[in-house]
C-alpha cells in the first residue's frame, strides 16, 4: 500500500539530459548522445499540449518550495554545448516559447574529449555569438561544465578548481550574469568535486543518473533522466510523470 502511494503521490520536478540534436543521418556518431530534432520536437509538443512550463535553475532557485507542487514545472538541460543547440533547439524554443538549460565546455572548439577518446567523430561547440544570442533571447540558461570536459575524480583538488572555477569566471564575464548550476562531465564527480562547486558559489551541482529523488535532498547532486535516441515517445511520457526516478532512489 506504502509503494502504490509513493508512486501516485511522490513527485518531483523531471529533469531531462540531452545532448546533440540532428536532422539528418550523416551527423550521427559513435555514442548514441543524439536525438533527431523532429522527435524532439514532438516531446516539445507533448509538454505544451499537456501543460508542462519549461523552467532554469534559475527560476527554481527563485520559486518558493510550497509553489513547486502547484504547477507541472520540467528543466530541460543540454550538455557540452554543441553548435546544433544553437542551430536546430533554440528555433524550437523560439517557437514554442520553451525554455532550457546548457551546459557549456568553455575552452574546445569541438567535442576533443570524445575524438581523442573513442575516436568519435568531430562535432563543433557553439561561438561566443552565439552563445550571447541565445542567452540575450532569456529562453537559455547557461551553465558550468569545466574547461576541457575531463573525468573530475582522476584530478587532483587543485586541477578540479581550475577546470570548474576558470570554466565559471569566463562564462560569467561573457553572459554578465551569476551561474546557478554545474554539470559534472560525464556525470563523474566525487565528494572533493562538490565542496569545490558548493564553496564556488553554485547553487546547484547536476548529476546524471545519480541523486536522491528529491532535488532538495542533495542541492549538488541533482538526478537527471536522460533522453537519446533510443527514447520512443511512450519511454519518454513516462520518464516526465514526476516519480519516474522512484525505483532508483529508494
Amino acid at each position: 500500500m506504502i509503494k502504490i502511494f509513493e508512486y501516485f503521490f511522490k513527485k518531483e520536478i523531471p529533469v531531462l539530459m540531452y545532448h546533440r540534436l540532428i536532422n539528418n543521418e550523416e551527423e550521427i556518431g559513435k555514442n548514441t548522445i543524439y536525438l533527431n530534432v523532429d522527435e524532439f520536437e514532438k516531446q516539445l509538443k507533448y509538454l505544451k499540449d499537456n501543460n508542462y512550463i519549461t523552467i532554469t535553475f534559475k527560476d527554481l532557485y527563485k520559486i518558493p518550495k510550497e509553489e513547486r507542487k502547484n504547477k507541472k514545472y520540467i528543466i530541460l538541460t543540454f550538455d557540452d554545448g554543441y553548435k546544433d543547440n544553437y542551430d536546430l533547439l533554440f528555433p524550437l524554443l523560439k517557437k514554442y516559447n520553451m525554455k532550457a538549460v546548457v551546459y557549456m565546455v568553455s575552452d574546445e572548439k569541438y567535442n576533443k574529449w570524445d575524438v581523442e577518446a573513442s575516436e568519435e567523430k568531430r562535432f563543433d561547440l557553439m561561438s561566443k555569438n552565439e552563445m550571447l544570442e541565445m542567452y540575450k533571447s532569456g529562453l537559455v540558461e547557461f551553465g558550468g561544465h569545466t574547461l576541457h570536459h575531463p573525468k573530475l575524480d582522476t584530478l587532483s583538488e587543485e586541477e578540479q578548481r581550475y577546470e570548474i572555477e576558470e570554466n565559471k569566471i569566463y562564462l560569467e564575464k561573457t553572459l554578465g550574469e551569476k551561474l546557478y548550476s554545474f554539470a559534472y562531465p560525464y556525470g563523474i564527480f566525487n565528494e572533493t568535486s562538490k565542496k569545490i562547486v558548493k564553496e564556488l558559489g553554485f547553487n546547484y551541482g547536476i548529476a546524471t543518473d545519480s541523486g536522491k529523488f528529491y532535488i532538495e535532498d542533495d542541492l549538488y547532486q541533482v538526478r537527471r533522466i536522460g533522453i537519446f535516441s533510443d527514447i520512443t515517445m511512450s519511454k519518454f511520457k513516462r520518464r516526465v510523470k514526476g516519480n519516474y526516478n522512484l525505483k532508483y532512489t529508494r
